[in-house]
């Protein structure tokens, strides 16, 4: 027979596989998509904990729901924010598309879903605010994002004592609403705004 000795050991590894077994399967609560703290939860705890916004909606054509998450990186390798679209499959969250890591910070940024004439989607609004600004000018990084067109539009700001203000829309932004939405945003705040041909890098 086996000792009490043994049973007892048996039973702790059988309770930790159980544990285990129970962590890795365990269920994605049904969701509401249009609850942004639920949506910010379930993909800190299902994707990434370092997840900073999430956004549940349609956003492109197939006309399914899909979550929107953007996080930061910020390591020695990689400096910047993502956007990942995930969709629910099987009790998993699967990418459906991600970006490229763009420039900006998610720090005192403005995140948002958008909707453009023209969609039966909504897109996602990101504008950097005042982080890269400072007291003697600075730049402001804007994007709209199209998931359905797996599109990236660009909008810089850059304001500088020695250059008047001034705004470059990356050449694929031929939509005139979206266009005319970058314009117009920056315009209230700086009305002596100038369109420029060539992006501007601050040094």
């Amino acid at each position: 027979m086996l000792s009490d000795k043994t049973l007892k050991r048996i039973f702790i590894v059988v309770l930790l596989l159980f544990i285990s077994c129970s962590d890795k399967s365990e269920k994605i609560p049904a969701l509401n998509y249009e609850d942004k703290k639920q949506m910010l939860e379930i993909i800190k705890k299902f994707f990434d904990e370092n997840t900073s916004h999430a956004f549940g909606g349609v956003f492109d054509e197939s006309g399914k729901e899909t979550i929107i998450a953007g996080i930061e990186k910020n390591d020695k390798s990689e400096w910047g924010i993502k956007f990942y679209q995930l969709r629910l499959n099987d009790n998993k969250l699967e990418v459906v598309f991600e970006t490229n890591l763009l420039n900006g910070s998610f720090k005192e940024s403005l995140v948002d879903k958008i909707k453009f004439p023209m969609r039966d989607y909504e897109l996602i609004y990101y504008n950097s605010q005042g982080y890269f600004m400072g007291s003697g000018g600075g730049e402001v990084i804007s994007y709209i994002i199209d998931f359905g067109k797996k599109e990236i539009y660009y909008a810089h700001l850059v304001a500088d004592p020695v250059v008047p203000p001034s705004l470059f829309i990356s050449k694929n932004t031929q939509d005139k609403y979206i266009r005319e939405f970058f314009y117009t945003y920056f315009k209230k705040d700086y009305p002596m705004l100038r369109i420029v041909e060539e992006d501007i890098t601050l040094e």
